[in-house]
């Protein structure tokens, strides 16, 4: 079995958030997102926007070989591709794929952000939209280690992929996390997002196969050999601390 580690990091559409909210004030674009924004602080104590308004502006892969190795780590369509020519790269890639996509939270999350892009360009997947993907109770064509790790949402965890990182081992969020990336965005900083979001599919990849080994998946030997194996990305993780 084939696997492909996918994440991404996303900005806020503050013309869609003026034109959804604020279609008739006489508001910029980055007026109505900052009234919106303060409000969301208002009533949920938080400003994360709903996803409707995400839109991509880093996406990261890690291809896994059969022998559940990470071969090799990628910001998709390259550091310089504009966000339509990403997106419509991750799914023409993505449908061809017949393997098993890895997230984490990503069925709360990547994925939906993603498929509301291909619904803004048009970019035809049937593959995906007509296969088991998008059945939260499978592993088949998409596995969520979130939806795992809480049990498909009977428990909460707090502390999301950065709690889980340290707790096997990994530097976990360094630096910056996704709270940050619109500030990094706006600052002209996209490299290291990108950087950040490989770093997050690396990371990902590790939790990947430990919980392989829990669940038997792997012996002991297999998993210390497939993490030798996958050294060079570990070492990437400690260059950031």
């Amino acid at each position: 079995m084939r696997y492909t580690i996918l994440d991404i990091e996303t900005r806020i559409d503050k013309r869609l958030v003026r034109q959804v909210y604020h279609p008739d004030a006489d508001l910029s674009d980055e007026d109505a997102y900052s009234q919106v924004r303060q409000q969301l602080k208002q009533d949920q104590g938080s400003d994360f926007f709903p996803i409707s308004f995400h839109i991509p502006v880093s996406i990261a892969v890690g291809q896994v070989d059969d022998e559940r190795v990470l071969t090799a780590v990628e910001t998709l369509a390259g550091e310089d591709a504009d966000e339509e020519t990403m997106v419509r790269t991750f799914w023409q890639r993505l449908d061809r794929f017949r393997g098993t996509l890895v997230t984490f939270n990503g069925r709360g999350f990547d994925l939906p952000v993603l498929e509301l892009q291909a619904l803004r360009y048009g970019c035809p997947a049937p593959h995906y939209f007509g296969g088991k993907a998008r059945y939260r109770f499978s592993q088949d064509g998409h596995y969520d280690l979130y939806d795992f790790v809480t049990n498909y949402g009977a428990q909460r965890l707090r502390g999301g992929l950065n709690l889980l990182a340290k707790m096997i081992g990994l530097p976990g969020k360094v630096g910056i996390d996704g709270s940050l990336v619109q500030q990094y965005w706006e600052a002209g900083r996209l490299p290291e997002i990108h950087r950040y979001c490989r770093h997050d599919v690396i990371q990902t990849y590790f939790l990947f196969l430990r919980l392989e080994l829990v669940q038997g998946r792997l012996t002991p030997d297999q998993y210390a050999d497939i993490v030798e194996r996958s050294a060079g990305f570990r070492q990437q993780l400690d260059a950031q601390e």
